[in-house]
């Protein structure tokens, strides 16, 4: 499997002298495109209406537990990153810590299947389909190895199975549902009298 793993991320890897502008598109999508995630998860929260806010909740506790397990992976087990093992080529900075799963992945998978499961199926295939393009933009530039993105789909998978079949017991999904937007609706009081937000 690590032959495999090895023999498809040189297939994807950049060579020696990539095109600048290549280098440049996969650097902003590698490194930049994930502080759109939680801008995005804001803005339903702020602006949606309760099936949208439902969403949010969902996705964000999905993507919390799958960077969990993500720690406890890469804890339990050190994969190295290619640049560790003097392979291939790499153009993005990056600690030399453990390769296995991907964090930048996993944030768009989880809460990319989390919103494919919830209300807004759209975005979260959306999501997924930008995730791939991130994880294959991390591994180009050498700091991933494919297996790395494969790793953060199944983990995103389970842990957005696991939120939302635990949020589907009793009437948990409610209660912290309720509970935020009270919390909320006090902290953004002035905000949402001004209609700069939603109630």
């Amino acid at each position: 499997m690590e032959a495999l793993n090895r023999s498809l991320f040189l297939m994807i890897n950049a060579g020696a002298d990539p095109a600048p502008g290549m280098l440049w598109v996969a650097i902003i999508v590698a490194q930049w495109l994930i502080y759109g995630v939680p801008l995005l998860l804001a803005g339903f929260w702020l602006w949606g209406g309760p099936q949208r806010r439902a969403a949010v909740l969902v996705a964000t506790l999905s993507l919390l537990v799958a960077l969990s397990c993500n720690q406890l992976i890469a804890a339990a087990w050190m994969h190295p990153r290619p640049f560790m093992i003097q392979l291939g080529h790499t153009f993005m900075g990056h600690d030399a810590e453990s390769s296995f799963p991907s964090d930048h992945a996993v944030v768009f998978f989880s809460v990319g299947l989390a919103l494919i499961w919830s209300a807004l199926r759209n975005v979260g295939a959306l999501l997924v389909l930008i995730g791939v393009v991130v994880g294959a933009s991390r591994v180009y530039l050498g700091v991933h190895f494919p297996f790395d993105i494969i790793g953060a789909f199944l983990v995103a998978i389970v842990s957005s199975w696991v939120v939302i079949t635990g949020l589907s017991v009793g009437q948990v999904k409610q209660q912290l549902l309720q509970g935020l937007e009270g919390l909320y609706r006090r902290l953004f009081a002035f905000a949402i009298n001004k209609r700069w937000v939603q109630a």
